[in-house]
C-alpha cells in the first residue's frame, strides 16, 4: 500500500510538472523572438556594409574566434585569419556598391541562430556598365556573453546579371 501511494505521488508530480512546462512553453514570446530576428538581420546588414566599406575591423568584430567559413569562390573553408586575408583581397578599397538582403529563413535554437538569404550586390563601373551579383548565404550566429558572433558561413555565387 505504501509503495502504491508513493508511485501515485510520483506520477501526479510528473503530470503537474509536465503541465507546468507546457504552460510555460505557451507563453507569448513573439515580441522577444521578433526583436532577436531584427537584431540578427541588422548584424547581417552590418557585416556586409562593413565589408563593402573595406572596414575589416568592423567585420572581424562580428566574427567569432572559432569561425569557419566557405565563400563560394574559394576551393576550401577558411578560419577567421584566412577570412581576414580573403576580405582584403576581395574588397581592397571602399566600394559604392549597394546591398540588399532578401531574407529566406531564420531558425533559433537556444544561443544559436541560423540565417539563410540571398545577398544582392549592385555595382556600376566607371564605364556605366551595371552588374548585380547575387549569392545565397547561410550564416550561423552564436551568443558569446551578451553579443552575437558569426561562427560560420557558406555562400554560393549565382551567375551575375549585366545591364548596359
Amino acid at each position: 500500500m505504501k509503495n502504491k501511494a508513493m508511485l501515485l505521488t510520483i506520477i501526479l508530480a510528473l503530470m503537474i510538472l509536465s503541465c507546468a512546462q507546457a504552460d510555460a512553453a505557451s507563453v507569448d514570446t513573439t515580441g522577444r523572438r521578433e526583436a532577436m530576428q531584427e537584431e540578427i538581420w541588422a548584424l547581417e546588414e552590418a557585416y556586409f556594409t562593413h565589408l563593402y566599406q573595406a572596414n575589416y575591423e568592423g567585420v572581424l568584430a562580428l566574427v567569432h574566434n572559432e569561425f569557419l567559413g566557405w565563400p563560394g569562390s574559394v576551393p576550401q573553408p577558411m578560419d577567421k585569419e584566412g577570412s581576414a586575408h580573403f576580405m582584403k583581397q576581395f574588397i581592397s578599397k571602399p566600394s559604392s556598391c549597394t546591398l540588399r538582403i532578401e531574407r529566406a529563413g531564420i531558425r533559433f535554437l537556444n544561443d544559436v541562430i541560423l540565417t539563410q538569404y540571398i545577398l544582392h550586390v549592385h555595382c556600376t563601373a566607371a564605364s556605366g556598365v551595371a552588374k548585380t551579383q547575387s549569392s545565397r548565404i547561410t550564416h550561423t550566429w552564436v551568443k558569446e556573453g551578451i553579443h552575437w558572433k558569426l561562427l560560420g558561413g557558406m555562400s554560393y555565387d549565382q551567375p551575375a546579371e549585366r545591364k548596359p
